[in-house]
Order: structure tokens, then sequence, then C-alpha cells
């Protein structure tokens, strides 16, 4: 009786072991599978043909419609290639100003796992907080303003934003997968843009809040380069426009808008 149990103690022992290794066989390919699919996820939305981290042959093309190349950063207006305004601009001086946009349509076309170009379209948004105490003045052939007495209005905000169809052209470069499945990214190109609208955000405690639309000499195209330099999804991003900020304003020719911040969805 006792070898008669010891023989079927180590029979179970053995089909114990074969059972633990079968699995571990099985469930081996299907663990880096999903490892895989795992690292081959972004942050990027596209509904179209989709630029797809496969090994299919190249060229090929991609595009549709995504929410990528989210920028969110500061800007800086530029006087003659310096930070500080002149004394006749001095009226745009500013709290702080920012930029943002983001990517909406895209085509293009990867010529290898590492290089790819491509065409986009998008929005992109400027705002200017301005420190005095003005209002812009609409339908003027060039840039006019006036002040105005805090004493009868004091503006606790006072925003000029600019808002552009932004349609840049990219050619990206991105180095093979770390053991992460991670990538490093540069990104450069030429962004452009055409004004939609401009307007005027103003609050007092004597007016309330109140938003005039204008196009305020604001330039109807705007173009220059960028870069983006990332890792993964994210990056950091720089743009500078060669265009003056305001036309057919002699006064206020050689502004220029240079933005800087982060990028998300790259």
């Amino acid at each position: 009786m006792k070898a008669y149990n010891l023989k079927f103690g180590f029979l179970g022992i053995v089909l114990t072991t074969l059972t633990i290794s079968l699995a571990k066989g099985q469930d081996g390919p299907e663990k880096e599978k999903l490892d895989t699919i795992r690292k081959d996820k972004d942050l990027n939305i596209t509904i179209g043909i989709k630029d797809q981290p496969n090994t299919s042959k190249y060229p090929r093309i991609f595009g549709g419609v995504t929410l990528t190349r989210i920028d969110w950063g500061f800007s800086r207006i530029m006087d003659d290639g310096k930070f500080t305004l002149s004394e006749e601009n001095d009226f745009l001086a500013y709290k702080k100003a920012s930029n943002f946009g983001f990517d909406v349509l895209q085509f293009g076309l990867r010529v290898s796992d590492n290089f790819k170009t491509y065409l986009s379209a998008g929005f992109e948004w400027n705002y200017l907080r301005l420190k005095e105490n003005i209002l812009l003045e609409e339908n003027t052939q060039s840039l006019s303003y006036k002040v105005v007495d805090p004493n009868e209005v004091n503006y606790t905000k006072n925003v000029l934003t600019s808002t552009y169809l932004r349609m840049p052209i990219s050619f990206e470069w991105r180095s093979d997968k770390n053991r992460h499945g991670d990538r490093m990214k540069v990104a450069f190109g030429a962004m452009t843009g055409v004004l939609l609208k401009g307007t005027q955000r103003l609050k007092s405690r004597e007016n309330g809040k109140q938003k005039f639309r204008d196009n305020y000499n604001l330039a109807t195209f705007q173009y220059g380069p960028f870069v983006r330099v990332g890792y993964d999804d994210f990056g950091i991003f720089a743009k500078y426009y060669v265009n003056d900020v305001f036309e057919n304003s002699p006064a206020q020719k050689g502004l220029n808008n240079f933005t800087f911040g982060l990028t998300l969805g790259f």
C-alpha cells in the first residue's frame, strides 16, 4: 500500500509539472503579443488610413481625421529682433502671451520606418493679455487704439485673440524603438495659417464682460519655420513667424511672433 501511494504521488508530481510547462508555453506568445500591442498604443486619435507601426512595404500613404500635435505654450512679441517693445509699440505691452493649437486633418507619405512627410490642417490661437487700459478701434486702415480713462472704465481683463486656420507641412524623423517600444522624434517644416477672426475681450466693474470682433489689422496670412523634438508622445516645440503680426500698419512693421512650449500627441 505504501509503494502504491508513492507511485501515484510521483505520477501526480510529473503531471502537474507538465501542465505548468504547457501553460507557460501557451502564455508566452500571447503575453508577448499583448505587450507588443500595448507598446504600439499612442495618444493620437485618427479616423482614416493610420500610420501604423507595422512591417508593410514602403513607401505608403496615411491620412484622415485626427486629433494630434496639441501645442500649448508661451508667445513673445519681437520688435525688430528684440523682446523689448519700442516706445511707439508700448501700448501693446502685455502681462502674458500664450499660444494654443492642434491638428484635425492630415495626409502624408511614410518613406521608411524612420522617416515621413505630411501636410496637416488645424487651428491655432494667440492670446495677448494687454497691460494698458486701451480699446482697439474697429474698421480702421491701420492699427489704432484709444486710451480709456481708468476712472471711467478700468479694465481688469484686456485680451487680444487671433484665431488662425493653420496648415503646416512637416518632415519627421524617428529613431528605432528602444526596449520599451518608445522612440525619439524630431520634426521640422513650415507653419502657415489664414486668419479666421480677431477678438478683443474686456472685463470691467463698470461694463462687465465685453467682446468685440474685428480683424484689428492682424496679418491675413502667417508663415514661418517650426521645430518639434520629443520622446514617445510628448515633446517641445518652437515656432517663429516671419510675417509682421499686424499688416497695413507701418508703425508696427517688424513685430513678429515667437512661440514655444509643450506638444502632446507627437
